[in-house]
């Protein structure tokens, strides 16, 4: 339909054009106003004129150039007749020129009075000057011009129109002076005034055709931009301004009506109209084709013209006329071509609305090559050089509006098959959302709800509920047999057997009174959850937390019977932790974190159900406040070493003293050693705490070297030190840094830590041994370590556990135990160290003994380096033997 419209549009503007230049025939002369017989040429400058004769002046012109813009009508008057040329065109063009041109024509009329309306069908030529001589006197004379107000033209009308009125036999003599800035055109006519009101009517009609349409164009284009925000409407709306301006100000319409008293107005709106017109022809073009994605390199040439028009607009307020004009048109020829390359490009790159534009570039850079060549002079100026621009622009105007609404309808087509194509993504999207959801709130094995969906019913229960605060109890249920289970069969046969758990589950659901209903399934309700592997959840509402003891039990018994697979019964080793609200708190973390705990204190003395209390909770606030700290606590050097010193069991010479690791937090006070090592070993800084450790006693050792010579200083390390691949080179480069000899310096680590990994262990104090660093095993008693490997250790001594010592005294195997191991010792050749000695009693059997080494608080207690030089000094140490000698 919108191809036939194109046709039908097509042919009526060629059937139009085609009648309107049968009016003219090869010189440009319309045939219809031919001159009549009655006209006779007398000379190449004597005109008869007629009553009904409409006469083209052109050819019978002669004119001469001023080059110089000097000479007055005196001055040209008196030229020879061998100055002046005889014009041949039936329009004289000259194109661009600075020069003025006199023109010379004499008119004889016949025997009876005559007033004929000289034309001059041009409305740009800046300045007209019009002598009509009688006998060689001036009998009137006009000044005008588009650089003059439009009231001082002789007629008020949009061309120079001047009234000749002949007495019979009457000649007159004509001397016309033509200056203009822009193209040099002088279509000069004398009509006869009725034909003129006649053919101007005419072409007024033509005129306010084209006007209206372009006029409705802009509107409708900007009514559209406004409407959907397309560029492309706004820069076609601004084409058609343009264009519309153009056209206007050519045909003098724009001076006639809008600013007829000011000339540098309409002389400014000309020089815009052209770079107006290309400006927005370029910025649709790139638009309409997408060029910037079709031809890149075409689409920066487009916009570097552009950039030459904009500044061209910009020159038109500064530049001199005919230099602003010049540029403007010159630009207007290779912008026209490129813009005309680009329609076929884009077309051939697929883009079908891309035809539609190259048809009507076509016509207007048509309408627009003849017109700039008529203005150069190239083309004689006629009817079709003329309208050139005119049906140019229209043609193209049409068919560019056919181009938009074929482009706004493939748009619309396109938006709606993409919106069909979202509504079928958001279907299908819905539907996997909803696969996502119940992926993300389900368990994959089994299907029952997971965390995600129990903690959405603990938030209703706990926010949403009126009761405040709401109480129920959660009750955790662990499958401790799974763990087993995976690795004697296999992840494969743990699942299936885990899935039978939670089928027994589901075979409970009928029957819970005070239990929650967690999800309403499609086959069955849902009353446990399954937040992990194994472990399940369960909420009773309403209920005291003895109740829920006591339903624990209830629900332990039905489940704890084993699971039949495969011709076998296992074991479920089911554990249940609970945790109530408000009892245990009143967050979903908390209770739920709080429930977990209690099954870890789930065992056989209470029937595998734990109920939280803070006292069974490691995880408080305090510990997670000093695993945050500790690192900084080492950073900043906050730490502190305490000395306990150690002496000889025979002689009471301090020969060695044990370095203490000591904290003392800023807001939580003294932290115990025991609190915050177990932290380091699990949180991964035991290394930094350990070199911090070992740096500080050795410096501090090197203090109290100078005072009292050799001795040991001990350090305690973990297990985690033991398996540093450089800790060995770390101890070495600290013993160098602080100038202290290996041998002086004793590592301790626990009986407990050596049997984790035995082997391991053996050979890291091997290669630490080796280097003269003496080695001795902490707490000797409590880790229940084979003799075997205690004998491969490369030990300087054993520290026999405070355990024993404080109750030998009392306890006769401790005291049995105690001279075993120094027994044994000697015989190994290890020295032993009586730790934990707290009375006199303790310290006289120990000597009794004959035990190697003693310390403990009888003796001194843990003290700072300087307190432990200070007290050394007093050399009091036998004090403690005195008693016992005398006993």
């Amino acid at each position: 339909m919108t191809n036939n419209a194109v046709r039908l549009v097509f042919l009526f503007l060629v059937i139009l054009l085609s009648a309107r230049l049968c009016y003219s025939n090869v010189d440009g002369l319309p045939t219809k106003f031919a001159a009549p017989d009655t006209i006779s040429q007398i000379d190449s400058h004597f005109i008869a004129v007629g009553r009904q004769e409409t006469i083209k002046l052109g050819r019978h012109l002669a004119y001469f150039e001023d080059n110089l813009n000097r000479l007055q009508l005196e001055d040209i008057r008196s030229l020879p007749a061998g100055a002046w040329k005889q014009s041949e065109a039936a329009i004289p063009n000259f194109g661009y020129t600075d020069s003025s041109y006199w023109f010379y024509i004499r008119l004889k009329s016949h025997d009876i009075p005559l007033t004929k309306l000289l034309t001059i069908q041009y409305a740009l030529l800046d300045h007209i000057e019009l002598y009509v001589l009688e006998n060689g006197q001036i009998r009137s004379d006009y000044l005008t011009g588009d650089t003059f107000v439009f009231d001082q033209r002789p007629l008020r009308h949009r061309d120079f129109i001047f009234p000749l009125d002949f007495e019979a036999d009457q000649t007159l003599e004509l001397f016309l002076k033509v200056k203009t800035e822009g193209s040099l055109q002088v279509p000069i006519d004398l009509w006869e005034r009725d034909q003129f009101i006649w053919q101007d009517q005419d072409e007024m009609l033509i005129k306010a055709i084209y006007y209206g349409m372009m006029f409705v164009l802009m509107l409708y284009n900007l009514f559209l931009f406004l409407s959907i925000r397309e560029r492309s409407y706004l820069y076609y709306g601004g084409l058609v301004v343009s264009m519309l301006v153009l056209m206007s100000g050519a045909h003098g319409f724009l001076f006639q009506y809008l600013y007829p008293q000011s000339p540098a107005i309409h002389k400014v709106v000309m020089l815009l109209a052209v770079p107006c017109v290309m400006l927005f022809a370029g910025l649709f073009s790139c638009y309409f084709l997408s060029l910037a994605k079709v031809a890149p390199r075409l689409n920066l040439f487009v916009n570097t013209l552009n950039v030459m028009f904009l500044l061209s607009i910009l020159g038109a307020f500064f530049l001199p006329y005919d230099i602003s004009t010049r540029i403007s048109v010159f630009l207007a020829i290779p912008s026209s071509m490129v813009i005309m390359f680009a329609g076929p490009y884009a077309w051939s790159c697929g883009q079908v609305s891309a035809r539609y534009f190259t048809y009507a570039w076509a016509f207007l850079l048509t309408g627009i090559v003849v017109s700039a060549s008529s203005k150069f002079g190239i083309l004689p100026r006629n009817n079709f050089t003329e309208y050139a621009l005119n049906w140019g622009s229209a043609i193209e105007a049409i068919l560019l509006s056919f181009a938009l609404a074929d482009r706004f309808n493939r748009e619309r087509q396109a938006k709606f098959i993409a919106q069909q194509a979202q509504l079928e993504e958001a279907r299908q999207r819905k539907t996997a959302e909803q696969k996502l959801y119940n992926q993300a709130t389900h368990q994959s094995l089994d299907g029952l709800p997971n965390t995600v969906l129990l903690q959405q019913i603990l938030y209703r229960m706990l926010y949403l509920q009126e009761q405040k605060p709401p109480q129920f109890s959660l009750i955790y249920l662990q499958f401790n047999g799974l763990a087993e289970i995976t690795k004697t069969l296999g992840h494969e046969n743990a699942d299936i057997v885990l899935s039978l758990f939670s089928k027994r589950l589901l075979s409970l659901n009928d029957g819970f009174e005070r239990a929650v209903l967690i999800e309403s399934g499609q086959q069955s309700d849902h009353y446990f959850a399954h937040v992990e592997k194994g472990l399940f959840v369960h909420i009773l509402q309403d209920v005291e937390i003895n109740y829920a003891v006591d339903y624990a039990h209830e629900l332990m018994q039905e489940l704890a019977q084993p699971i039949e697979y495969n011709a076998m019964k296992l074991d479920t080793g089911l554990a249940i932790g609970i945790a109530a609200s408000p009892l245990h708190g009143e967050d979903i973390d908390i209770i739920m974190r709080h429930a977990r705990i209690a099954i870890d204190s789930a065992d056989n003395t209470n029937g595998n159900v734990g109920v939280y209390s803070a006292d069974i909770n490691p995880y408080t606030e305090r510990r997670l406040v000093l695993m945050g700290e500790l690192k900084k606590a080492i950073d900043l050097d906050d730490l502190a070493l305490h000395y306990q010193p150690i002496i000889c069991g025979q002689s009471a010479e301090v020969v060695g003293a044990e370095a203490l690791l000591r904290w003392h937090h800023p807001t939580l006070g003294f932290v115990p050693p025991d609190e915050f090592i177990g932290i380091a070993e699990q949180t991964g800084i035991m290394r930094d705490l350990t070199h911090w450790v070992l740096n500080r006693a050795l410096q501090d050792h090197a203090a109290r070297r100078q005072h009292f010579g050799s001795s040991t200083v001990s350090v305690n390390i973990s297990a985690v030190n033991l398996h540093e691949p450089d800790f060995e080179q770390v101890v070495l480069s600290l013993l160098e840094k602080h100038d202290i000899p290996p041998e002086e310096l004793i590592l301790e680590i626990t009986e407990t830590s050596v049997m984790k990994d035995p082997e391991y262990a053996i050979s890291a104090l091997k290669r630490l041994a080796r280097q003269a660093i003496k080695l001795a095993i902490d707490d000797f008693g409590t880790g229940y370590s084979s003799l075997a490997y205690i004998q491969r250790l490369p030990l300087y001594e054993i520290k026999i556990d405070r355990s024993f010592i404080q109750a030998m005294d009392n306890v006769k195997n401790d005291q049995v135990i105690v001279k075993t191991t120094l027994n044994m010792s000697r015989d190994l050749g290890v020295r032993v160290v009586a730790e934990g000695i707290e009375s006199q009693t303790i310290l006289n059997g120990l000597r009794k003994l004959e035990c190697d080494f003693l310390q403990g608080f009888f003796i001194a207690r843990p003290m700072s380096m300087e307190s432990l030089i200070a007290w050394q000094h007093a050399e009091k140490n036998d004090e403690f033997f005195t008693e016992q000698k005398s006993s």
